[in-house]
């Protein structure tokens, strides 16, 4: 696919109020470990299988389906769609993904 923007951001867009409830919320559910392509799904990694996966993303991560999280980002992505070029059609978002990192 051929895009003359492969991004589109907004500087400061969304108040540090709301930015400060995002991470205190995602602080505060379980986080479970980042996985990649081939490590996906619920079986059990080994100790050479997690090592492996650190090496390639050592973070941990959280799901959020939350309405008041989609409220106040779904208007920018709308917004970078159309900015941006792209003007693709969609009606659904995925989980929004909370990333933890230890370092």
């Amino acid at each position: 696919m051929n895009l003359s923007n492969h991004y589109w951001f907004f500087q400061s867009a969304i108040p540090h109020r709301i930015c400060d409830d995002i991470v205190k919320y995602g602080k505060s559910i379980q986080d479970q470990m980042a996985v990649t392509g081939g490590f996906g799904g619920n079986k059990k990694l080994n100790k050479n299988q997690v090592k492996d996966l650190k090496k390639k993303r050592d973070s941990n991560i959280v799901w959020m389906n939350d309405r008041w999280i989609y409220k106040e980002i779904q208007p920018y992505v709308h917004q970078a769609n159309q900015n941006a070029g792209w003007n693709f059609q969609w009606d659904f978002s995925e989980s929004c993904q909370f990333t933890k990192y230890e370092k």
